[in-house]
């Protein structure tokens, strides 16, 4: 049986794990306190307590059965209300060389498109990240270092703006004032394609490999934004819009081209929950 390992059960890794599950894949997973822990072993989920503190905060016993499978996903998306970013950069390092003495064969490593810059300019797999944030340089660094591991399958998958399950970017937009760049367009992609591509991934192990994932559609903020709105019966956001409003675009068809992926949810406008 296939086995993975999904450091981080959270909004996008328990619906990815259940979703592997009924796929027929062993799957095993990870939270940062014991209490979630039994949580999600009462989903019949075997889950270990595992934390970056920068150290590997788990039972030794534990770290091995976790790491007895054959691909380690790393969904661990930084944060600067719970980790140090430097701690972060250095606990995934600790993650992935205590994953490669277990003899793990694939690494998949979940980044994100906020590697590059708020500026006009579509940005696909062959464009050098410029990111403006902490958090952004924090993903950089950690894809230069698996970039650079031998004799081992690795995936860096960048997501834009997550959609789906109760998720949308309305929820903490709508009613807001003077928003700026309403003509720039969105970057989004569905929960439903994330798990998809992911397991392609698991299922075409080869090298090293760079993805992203977003919709090719890409409507501007102010007019999505407001049908976002009408669709979850929500007061609208107000934006400012101008001419000069970055036009940026994350191009994300090298999986379409390369694995044959096809999107789920090609557009944003079929993102809006069914309510």
């Amino acid at each position: 049986m296939r086995s993975v390992a999904i450091v981080g059960l959270g909004w996008l890794g328990l619906p990815l794990a259940r979703y592997l599950k009924n796929l027929g894949w062993e799957v095993k997973g990870t939270k940062r306190t014991h209490d979630s822990v039994e949580q999600m072993r009462l989903l019949r989920l075997e889950t270990y307590h595992l934390e970056l503190t920068p150290d590997i905060n788990a039972d030794p016993d534990d770290l091995s059965a976790l790491l007895s499978v054959d691909t380690l996903i790393i969904n661990i998306p930084p944060s600067q209300y719970f980790f140090d970013l430097k701690h972060y950069v250095v606990g995934v390092q600790n993650l992935v060389n205590e994953a490669l003495l277990h003899g793990v064969h694939h690494i998949i490593f979940i980044s994100s498109t906020s590697v590059f810059p708020e500026i006009s300019a579509h940005f696909d797999e062959s464009i050098q990240p410029q990111p403006e944030t902490d958090v952004g340089r924090a993903l950089v660094e950690i894809e230069n270092n698996l970039a650079q591991l031998q004799n081992i399958d690795c995936d860096v998958i960048r997501f834009a703006g997550l959609v789906g399950q109760d998720r949308h970017p309305i929820f903490s937009l709508a009613d807001k004032q003077d928003l700026k760049c309403g003509r720039s367009p969105v970057n989004l992609v569905h929960l439903d394609d994330c798990a998809r591509a992911i397991q392609l991934l698991l299922e075409t192990p080869g090298g090293y490999r760079l993805y992203h994932l977003s919709a090719p559609v890409h409507p501007p903020r102010e007019a999505y934004y407001r049908l976002a709105a009408e669709k979850h019966r929500l007061n609208p956001p107000h934006f400012i819009s101008a001419p000069e409003d970055p036009q940026r675009i994350i191009v994300a068809n090298k999986i379409c081209r390369e694995l044959d992926f096809v999107y789920q949810y090609p557009d944003p406008n079929l993102m809006f929950s069914e309510k």
